[in-house]
């Protein structure tokens, strides 16, 4: 059973899975009704939020040897700070902003939360912690972007948020999360059942911190 099944079967990741598909921002995203302002509060707190994520892979980057993990690594990075900020621009062109113009807004107290609690562990020595801490991210947003897919079906031609929701249901984001959890079954491939316990702990954390940004956006 990789990470991803036992994680799945954890009742606490359940419970976020369903809520985050019931959420109201997810649930305009979904109806394509979602207030444009709250969508433009979370592409500014989202484009801020990446910068410091990107910095919690690059920490990862920094403890690795194996050239496949770097050059892996070195494409998370990519992902982040190049692929999905490419996307937030051509939403923030709407409100006639782009990453650099938001780069110096202040980061919202549940993003720096969030952020605070990742980048503790990337101040670790624990490549594992930091990586399970970062991982909700990744497949929080491929779970929902596949299904929103595949609720809206051919409704989505003309949403709004189309473009967000087909990035994160893409191929290439699937692979994206599939290698994510490939590197953490490697890293944890010796783990005990309490560190393996430990591990999903800190992973329900941030799936905490997960919720506390959808509620912020929502507000």
């Amino acid at each position: 059973m990789n990470i991803r099944e036992k994680l799945l079967k954890d009742p606490r990741v359940q419970a976020y899975n369903k809520a985050y598909m019931n959420h109201p921002f997810i649930m305009g995203i979904k109806n394509g009704d979602l207030d444009r302002e709250k969508f433009k509060k979370y592409l500014v707190q989202d484009s801020l939020y990446l910068k410091d994520y990107g910095k919690v892979y690059a920490s990862v980057f920094l403890k690795m040897d194996r050239i496949e993990d770097l050059q892996f690594l070195h494409t998370c990075i990519g992902v982040v700070v190049a692929d999905e900020t490419n996307m937030h621009t051509q939403y923030l062109k709407d409100y006639g902003l782009d990453v650099y113009k938001v780069d110096n807004e202040p980061v919202a107290p549940e993003n720096r939360a969030y952020l605070d609690y990742m980048l503790s562990y990337a101040n670790g020595s624990d490549v594992r912690k930091t990586f399970m801490s970062a991982l909700p991210c990744t497949l929080t947003y491929e779970y929902i972007g596949k299904t929103l897919k595949e609720i809206t079906g051919d409704t989505l031609k003309d949403n709004y948020f189309k473009p967000w929701i087909e990035a994160y249901a893409s191929e290439g984001f699937e692979d994206f999360s599939v290698r994510s959890v490939e590197l953490i079954d490697r890293l944890c491939a010796d783990c005990t059942d309490d560190e393996m316990g430990e591990l999903i702990d800190i992973y329900v954390e941030a799936c905490r911190h997960e919720m506390n940004f959808w509620d912020m956006s929502f507000q």
